[in-house]
């Protein structure tokens, strides 16, 4: 990294990591869900860095729903620092297909970036993607490709299941909508699209050359005069790239002196939105909290964790776990292909193989 960064390796135990914990928690997650790369750094220093034969520090890997966070919340982030719009704005006001419509002109940025707009999901448990068929094919049968378009289902075609606010859904389409929207705001401004926001706002500055991360499966999808990208999947990042998203929104928006997102609204990104939760959650029935774009800790989901841990995580056990108040990062990449934890449930094996052992690692 350049801009007065760089990440450099240090040994565990100077930066209070138990070694033997470390070395035991990085052979077990490498024998688990297909693991690609482990990165864990704490206070700016890689601790642990591992990588499969077919992966390593330059390789981008496609990171599945963690783009949710790291396209969808930096772009939306950025809108919201620049006054381009607020978050409990109609979506309608940036999407105008939606001013004459019953319900969709309801929904809120807020809720679209909480899974609460009610916009049902292009996903049917235990089918792949390439599986579906009516709109819910054609919604994932357009990545990277632009025939069909996957915006205009999820704004026209993508249906509502329940009035907007009331309910928690996961939503691909709805993310999307999310993208369209902050891509409509950006009208007259410099940056056109979420990409060259992105790139002059935040990778560059950050020292993220563009070898190292794309969005949007690498094609923007046309509407209504607009260039948008998928924001739900479809970005690749290198490890070190999505460490150092984490390491921004980590030191609140600030990157060595150089304020690049008003603190205020990393805080207000990074704490309960205050909508309806996922039903089930963990094994206890907790219900883990969403944040806008990401996933919060502020009531103690994840036991071990501080409460001011923040997560981003999709498809593959793809997963940045970021815990300002122990400076640390850990990058957890996955293959969406083999998901070997051997154990029911999505968030529980990440908690207990991931998530529990880092904490457990640490000893001052």
């Amino acid at each position: 990294m350049s801009n007065g960064f760089r990440w450099e390796s240090a040994d565990p135990g100077k930066q209070g990591i138990d070694e033997v914990r470390l070395c035991a928690l990085q052979r077990d997650i490498a024998s688990r869900g297909g693991t690609k790369a482990l990165l864990i750094a704490r206070n700016d220093r890689i601790v642990c860095e591992w990588y499969a034969s077919d992966s390593g520090p330059a390789k981008r890997q496609g990171t599945a729903s963690l783009a949710k966070a790291l396209v969808g919340g930096t772009s939306l982030l950025l809108a919201l620092n620049d006054g381009l719009m607020q978050v409990d704005d109609p979506a309608c006001k940036y999407l105008p297909r939606w001013r004459e419509h019953p319900e969709k002109s309801k929904i809120t940025i807020r809720h679209l970036a909480t899974h609460t707009s009610g916009i049902e999901d292009a996903e049917i448990a235990g089918r792949s993607h390439e599986t579906l068929d009516g709109w819910k094919g054609d919604f994932w049968a357009g990545r990277g490709k632009g025939k069909p378009n996957s915006i205009s289902i999820a704004l026209e075609v993508a249906p509502i299941l329940f009035p907007p606010g009331t309910k928690y859904a996961y939503s691909n389409p709805g993310m999307g909508a999310l993208s369209c929207a902050i891509t409509a705001s950006l009208r007259g401004t410099p940056h056109e699209d979420i990409y060259s926001l992105l790139k002059a706002r935040v990778f560059d500055p950050i020292g993220v050359p563009e070898e190292e991360w794309s969005i949007g499966y690498d094609c923007p999808y046309l509407v209504d005069g607009l260039r948008v990208f998928a924001n739900w999947g479809g970005g690749e990042f290198t490890a070190r790239a999505t460490a150092s998203i984490g390491r921004l929104m980590l030191r609140r928006g600030d990157w060595e002196g150089r304020r690049l997102i008003a603190s205020s609204w990393v805080d207000r990104a990074l704490t309960d939105a205050g909508m309806p939760r996922p039903a089930g959650g963990l094994p206890d029935g907790t219900q883990y909290e969403s944040g806008l774009c990401w996933w919060v800790n502020g009531d103690g989901s994840w036991s071990q964790a501080p409460r001011d841990a923040f997560v981003g995580a999709g498809a593959g056990d793809q997963v940045l776990l970021v815990v300002p108040s122990l400076n640390l990062i850990v990058v957890r990449y996955g293959d969406d292909d083999l998901d070997d934890w051997q154990e029911s449930g999505w968030w529980s094996p990440i908690v207990k193989h991931l998530f529990n052992p880092v904490m457990e690692a640490i000893c001052g």
